[in-house]
């Protein structure tokens, strides 16, 4: 006997936010927008605010540090050095001379190094907290983490207890 009651609750607030949604579409239908306008409502009533943390403290060294890690200039560089390591790690062919080999990797310790130097920066930026609020600033890190532990297996050799599949 508990259950109806909840299920009939359940069944009034379906049919109120069918009817909300019902009349939000006439409304649409009597302003005769097109439909590209209407898409572009829609967006802008779902949309969210971007939030970044900013410093309080303009002049502070993480108030500096921030304003260069948000800059178009640093995060344009950071792009042309994803495209360039891109096509390094691209470069890689089955019976390569060792040359050429060594060449790579010193390629990927550098472009690592310098994925790592961008994780540092930030973190100094935003704070630990705020840096790992970021979406893509969590995905960063952990490909930055994944690249040290290549480099380092592959310097240095596999470790005790790691199997490769």
């Amino acid at each position: 006997f508990v259950v109806f009651p909840f299920f009939f609750v359940n069944i009034f607030v379906a049919l109120i936010i069918i009817t909300f949604q019902e009349q939000g579409d006439k409304m649409m239908e009597e302003y005769s927008l097109e439909k590209n306008e209407r898409a572009c409502i829609d967006f802008a009533i779902s949309a969210k605010p971007l939030t970044r943390h900013m410093p309080q403290n303009k002049q502070s060294f993480q108030y500096r540090m921030w304003q260069f890690v948000v800059s178009p200039p640093f995060e344009y560089t950071i792009m042309a050095m994803i495209a360039l390591n891109t096509i390094v790690l691209m470069m890689k062919f089955y019976g390569a001379s060792v040359a050429y080999e060594n060449a790579l990797r010193v390629f990927n310790i550098v472009f690592t190094s310098l994925f790592s130097l961008e994780c540092v920066l930030k973190v100094m930026a935003f704070g630990i907290l705020n840096y790992f609020r970021d979406a893509w600033n969590i995905f960063d890190f952990v490909t930055v983490l994944g690249s040290i532990t290549d480099i380092l297996v592959t310097e240095f050799g596999n470790p005790v207890g790691v199997t490769s599949f």
